[in-house]
């Protein structure tokens, strides 16, 4: 008589072919996981690029595949053990389960809980951690270790950086991917890399035969960064779902029941609020009616860039390093609250109504600031990237430099009059961020 069979279950994916998910389907099954299918990766980017509809889900999936091949192969080399690799599958499942809305865009939310400045993980992370703790039960039910799952969460096991390291992490490698592949239709060589990727020392390494791969995979995030991720109108975008999320707790909502939406349940509050400045800004956003850029204020080294483009509608001030950091590095400057009134207070300095305003603080800066990368040498030492490749990383510091700035926007019909006011509000933001 033939033994009973063992059930699976598998998912089709469009880059990793086929994903065998039957021994984490007690955790894929559980309605916080599956809602992720219901939030994209690129948040509000599908209104520049149509395609880039990929969700969190199957982020998650691809992670967690990528995650999965890693560690057998470590644990084939004796890096890391059986038990080890069974929980740091686990967690790359789970490790964007805390996301809310659009990706980041309600991440400044977060900051209005009670105690949340005082976390020294990302809203995301924190909110991940939370969310698992309920699911403990259907965790354990994979085999893995929930105690062990709770400290790659919190980041307090060095062998979470198999998922999470900022250079070779199976996340950031399945991101990057996929990204790419939904927006400018290029693929990174990380397949190759990932096969000379080490944990020693509780340390992530790239084997030093393939540091051109290492340097060239950062040059592709460079290249995402510049033609995806930091692309003006997704700044804008982004900034305007935030405020109008910021207005829905005025009328009552919380931070939680808003992280739990989705993406389409935020859109469908924001649809039928009977706020009037929600009813305008949507309508706005529905019709592609978007503010536009009227002041910059960046590093003085970089101004010289946009007075080539020639645009009269434009005004961009050059600040001292020392200065616009001084500005941009205040936990305010980031802050929902400190935005709405910076915003009411540009407007009457300009003359035009406050709801015509809007303020677009860099993103997240911790993003783009380079990482060194960690490489195995021949001798079992543990060298970094910037010793082979010194100017490679002073290139990508001052790239990230460029994309250091404040935008002040205003709607198209008093964009003409904020710009006109330019002298007068970079007066106002000097005194106001003292």
């Amino acid at each position: 008589m033939i033994a009973k069979l063992p059930v699976q279950k598998i998912v089709s994916d469009p880059i990793l072919g086929l994903i065998d998910i039957s021994k984490v389907l007690p955790m894929v099954d559980v309605r916080e996981f599956q809602s992720l299918a219901y939030k994209y990766q690129l948040g509000l980017a599908f209104l520049l690029f149509p395609s880039a509809t990929h969700t969190r889900k199957q982020h998650c999936l691809g992670a967690y595949q990528r995650t999965k091949e890693l560690t057998g192969r470590w644990v084939e080399s004796g890096m890391i053990t059986k038990d080890q690799a069974r929980n740091v599958n686990a967690y790359a499942l789970y490790h964007d389960i805390g996301h809310g809305p659009f990706s980041h865009t309600v991440e400044p939310l977060f900051d209005l809980l009670p105690g949340a400045k005082k976390s020294k993980l990302r809203a995301d992370d924190a909110m991940g951690i939370e969310i698992a703790r309920n699911l403990k039960k259907e965790i354990e039910a994979t085999g893995a270790e929930f105690e062990s799952l709770m400290k790659f969460m919190k980041h307090e096991d060095p062998l979470y950086l198999a998922v999470h390291d900022k250079n070779l992490g199976m996340e950031k490698f399945d991101y990057l991917t996929r990204d790419a592949f939904y927006t400018i239709k290029e693929m990174p060589g990380v397949d190759y890399l990932s096969r000379y990727i080490y944990f020693v020392d509780g340390q992530v390494a790239v084997d030093e035969r393939v540091i051109d791969q290492a340097k060239a995979i950062q040059e592709f995030y460079i290249k995402m960064s510049k033609h995806v991720y930091l692309r003006k109108k997704s700044a804008i975008l982004q900034r305007l779902v935030q405020k109008m999320a910021y207005e829905l707790l005025k009328e009552g909502m919380t931070v939680g029941e808003i992280w739990k939406l989705t993406d389409f349940g935020l859109l469908g509050r924001l649809e039928i609020s009977p706020n009037p400045l929600i009813r305008n800004y949507y309508g706005r956003l529905m019709a592609g009616d978007l503010p536009k850029i009227a002041i910059e204020f960046k590093q003085e080294q970089f101004v010289q860039l946009d007075e080539k483009r020639g645009d009269k509608s434009l005004h961009t001030f050059g600040l001292p390093e020392k200065v616009l950091n001084k500005v941009l590095a205040q936990e305010e400057v980031s802050g929902i609250k400190f935005l709405a009134d910076f915003e009411k207070g540009i407007a009457a300095a300009a003359g035009i109504p406050e709801d015509s305003v809007m303020v677009v603080p860099p993103m997240s800066h911790h993003r783009f600031v380079p990482e060194d990368v960690k490489v195995y040498g021949r001798d079992g030492s543990i060298v970094l990237l910037s010793d082979f490749y010194p100017n490679h990383f002073a290139a990508m510091t001052e790239y990230g430099k460029s994309h250091h700035l404040l935008r002040i926007c205003a709607f198209p019909e008093h964009r003409d009059n904020l710009e006109a006011k330019a002298e007068k509000i970079k007066d106002y933001l000097l005194e106001f961020s003292k």
